[in-house]
């Protein structure tokens, strides 16, 4: 490892986190049948497998045997991951993913299914990176340090826009379970005051889009597991009222698209009753 390849290393960091994020993404789409950004950030990455890439490439290169490097692959792998989830709960108090209902698992952070996957792309890698590491060897110094610098500078404006949005949304989950605790009385009036309560802040006929951003809406969908630590109730209530408005809209557009049919028939209708001018 030579630190004046810092650019290029780089470069591989986005590479590997990219296929990341077609992976993830992909997982995840296909069985909601819509498309879902699931990383963590805006842009189209995950930085954990970008960062576990590199440590396979650097921490398994010179082990020749598969199953050594499967093994060694593996907890490299899964400590990364039990310290990211680790991480993540202790910064933004909340739980980004759960394998607690997968057998085999520590703390809900890690799972066998994880330790074995990992384990075979520590294997299959060194080919892979064969191909990642000649293409990069392409390119002059020049463009990898340019490239370098236009990327580092959208990736950190992106982990910046992060954060600021996911302290918000804790703000807004600390409001609102301040109203739950103040109008808790039976679960009926619960879901009654609560409810109306958040929505008179959010404006009267105004959605909840009008108070979540994009990217606070998107962690939501992407991450049906994650979880408020200290705000377990108010996220539960705006994760339903999330849920709520989105299947409101689309019931919305799909009677607009209904009405126009409806009104293009009738027009077609009325037409073929007109009969035509002689002329």
């Amino acid at each position: 490892m030579n630190i004046n390849n810092i650019p290029e290393y780089f470069l591989w960091f986005i590479i590997y986190a990219f296929v990341g994020w077609v992976w993830e993404t992909t997982i995840t789409s296909i069985p909601q049948r819509r498309f879902v950004n699931r990383g963590f950030l805006n842009g189209p990455y995950c930085p954990i497998y970008g960062v576990g890439a590199l440590l396979f490439v650097f921490g398994t290169n010179y082990i020749n045997n598969p199953a050594l490097r499967f093994f060694t692959g593996a907890v490299i792998a899964c400590v990364l991951e039990y310290a990211t989830s680790w991480t993540l709960e202790m910064i933004f108090h909340a739980r980004w993913w759960d394998y607690a209902p997968r057998r085999f698992n520590l703390n809900g952070r890690i799972c066998l299914e994880g330790f074995l996957l990992f384990g075979l792309v520590a294997v299959v890698i060194p080919y892979a990176h064969a191909h990642i590491a000649a293409l990069t060897a392409q390119f002059s110094p020049a463009v990898i340090n340019s490239a370098f610098s236009i990327i580092l500078i959208i990736f950190i404006a992106d982990i910046i826009a992060t954060n600021r949005a996911l302290s918000k949304f804790n703000r807004i989950l600390r409001e609102y379970q301040h109203i739950i605790d103040k109008h808790r009385l039976d679960f009926l009036e619960f879901i009654r005051r609560g409810r109306r309560v958040f929505e008179m802040r959010i404006g009267q006929g105004r959605r909840i889009r009008n108070v979540l951003s994009y990217q606070q809406r998107r962690i939501l969908a992407a991450f049906p597991h994650f979880d408020s630590i200290r705000y377990e109730e108010a996220l539960a209530r705006i994760r339903k009222l999330n849920t709520d408005s989105r299947h409101n809209i689309i019931s919305e557009h799909e009677a607009q698209h209904k009405s126009r049919a409806s009104r293009k028939k009738a027009r077609k209708k009325a037409a073929a009753r007109t009969p035509r001018r002689r002329k």
